[in-house]
C-alpha cells in the first residue's frame, strides 16, 4: 500500500491578488482546503511540494493543518498563462473510509495473435464493477489481449485491479473472446 504525499499547509492572513502574488514570489501557493463537513479555509503550500505532488501524478494528498491530517484530493489546479508555475491549488477533504462500487471502463490493449489465424474478437462488456475508496476510483482499467488465441477468453478474475480495488463483477463473468467466425 502506497503512502500518499502529505502536504503541510498553513493558514493564510491576508487575502487578495497582490497578496498572492507575494506569496508565490516567497515560494508558497495559496489553495484552499474545503470538504467533507468542515468550514473552508485559505491556506498557503510549499511550492516545492506541489511540484513534488504534480511529478507523482497523484490527486489523493494527505493535507496537515494546526496538527489535525485530513486525506484530501486535488479537486482543481490553476496554473499560470504563460509558464509552467502552478498558481492556486483547490483541495476537497474526503471520508478516508468511504468505499463506493462503480462500473468502470475497460481498455483492450494490444492485438491479439489470433486475429493472424482468421480469429474475430467478441467484447461482452465495457465495464468492470470495483468496489474501492471513493476518493481512489480509477478513470479506467487495462485488459492485455496479445496472447488470445483462437478458443481463448478473458474473465473478470483473469483482470489486474489498480491498487485498493475489490472485484464486484462475478469472477466468472467473460470480457472478451476470441473466436473463429468459420464455425459460428
Amino acid at each position: 500500500m502506497t503512502e500518499d504525499l502529505r502536504l503541510p499547509v498553513e493558514r493564510r492572513g491576508k487575502l487578495g491578488t497582490s497578496e498572492s502574488r507575494r506569496m508565490r514570489q516567497s515560494g508558497r501557493i495559496p489553495a484552499n482546503v474545503y470538504g467533507y463537513g468542515k468550514p473552508g479555509v485559505s491556506v498557503s503550500v510549499c511550492a516545492d511540494l506541489v511540484e513534488q505532488l504534480i511529478a507523482t501524478r497523484s490527486s489523493v494528498v494527505d493535507v496537515e493543518l494546526d496538527g489535525v491530517v485530513d486525506k484530501a484530493v486535488v479537486q482543481e489546479i490553476q496554473w499560470d498563462v504563460f509558464t509552467t508555475h502552478v498558481h492556486h491549488l483547490d483541495l476537497r477533504r474526503v471520508d478516508p473510509n468511504g468505499r463506493a462500487t462503480v462500473a468502470v471502463p475497460l481498455e483492450f490493449r494490444g492485438e491479439p495473435i489470433g486475429i493472424k489465424d482468421g480469429g474475430a474478437i467478441r467484447q461482452h462488456t465495457k465495464t468492470i464493477q470495483l468496489d474501492c475508496p471513493d476518493y481512489r476510483i480509477p478513470k479506467s482499467v487495462v485488459v492485455r489481449i496479445g496472447a488470445l488465441k483462437i478458443g481463448d477468453g478473458i474473465k473478470a478474475s483473469d483482470v489486474a485491479l489498480p491498487e485498493h480495488a475489490i472485484l464486484a463483477t462475478p469472477a466468472d463473468s467473460l470480457l472478451i473472446e476470441l473466436y473463429d467466425p468459420r464455425k459460428a
